[in-house]
């Protein structure tokens, strides 16, 4: 699971490290040249890579990890879930 957990930190940190280079970018190409085409070039990456990272999260819809004690999240929910139906005699629906 170590090796998930790291893919999924490496697909977030790839793009954030385009968008602060290209955010920096951006910022001198105004301040510099007020070249408003190449600092629009700029943003357009900025927002593409924001898409990217907007992906990458909601791949997590399907995915959990495991914590470091060897619980996962999912199935602690499920327990709770479960609990909580013996408690109020109700059955919760998934």
């Amino acid at each position: 699971m170590n090796g998930e957990k790291n893919k999924f930190v490496h697909d977030l940190r790839n793009p954030l490290n385009t968008i602060s280079v290209n955010a920096e970018l951006g910022k001198l190409t105004l301040e510099r040249t007020g070249d408003i085409r190449k600092a629009i070039s700029v943003f357009e990456t900025i927002l593409a890579e924001c898409r990217h990272c907007s992906q990458v999260l909601e791949s997590l819809n399907d995915t959990y990890f495991v914590r470091a004690d060897g619980n996962n999240k999912k199935e602690n929910d499920k327990e709770q879930n479960n609990k909580e139906e013996n408690k109020s005699g109700l059955r919760n629906e998934p």
